[in-house]
């Protein structure tokens, strides 16, 4: 009896096909052009010079706005918008899934910055949020550099994701109480211990 080769049987054609049809979208995410901007009204120029194609993404740090070209139309996908207007549903489902690709990436940016996301619901709020944070204080104990830009943004983020889950995720909010206790315990013992008086 000889083993079939995974495109001879049934499963592993669907996996070989699966594998495929994967990769292809994976290539069409990352042809999506991303454009980052100062500012809103440097975003909104160029979208009316014609600089950005349907379906592109732009980011606003300064604004905290992330968004996407619907043909010739900006449409932003967080809640701080700027000047430009927010989708009349969900970005996944607009236009039948038509710009889904430019919608993942979109989102994708956001929330590697933090920004929040309208059509988010609490929940998936707090786990992007889990998650930037995490990757972001991974960043900052890995080789701290005070002076690299990088490092300094890793820090902005953990600090923005830390003050949302501080606000909205009771778990991160008894873990940051439970660290503040355990440092004043600390600051306690030291006074005791040498004697030195803190207000």
């Amino acid at each position: 009896m000889t083993t079939p080769k995974p495109h001879e049987s049934v499963q592993g054609a669907a996996g070989f096909a699966l594998g495929g049809f994967l990769a292809n979208v994976d290539a069409r995410r990352a042809a999506i052009e991303v454009r980052a901007f100062d500012t809103s009204e440097d975003a909104r120029q160029a979208i009316d010079q014609d600089e950005l194609p349907s379906g592109s993404v732009f980011v606003v740090d300064s604004e905290n706005v992330v968004g996407f070209m619907v043909a010739i139309f900006p449409a932003a996908l967080t809640e701080e918008r700027g000047p430009f207007p927010h989708l009349p549903g969900p970005g996944r489902d607009y236009m039948d899934g038509d710009y889904m690709d430019s919608v993942v990436v979109a989102e994708r940016e956001a929330r590697a910055r933090g920004f929040l996301l309208r059509d988010e619901d609490l929940q998936d709020r707090i786990r992007s949020m889990r998650k930037l944070f995490h990757a972001s204080h991974d960043r900052v104990i890995t080789a701290p550099d005070a002076d690299d830009p990088e490092w300094q943004m890793a820090l902005h983020r953990m600090t923005v994701a830390s003050a949302y889950l501080s606000t909205h995720d009771p778990v991160h909010a008894d873990g940051v109480q439970a660290a503040a206790r355990r440092i004043a315990a600390d600051l306690a013992r030291i006074d005791q211990q040498y004697g030195t008086a803190r207000p």
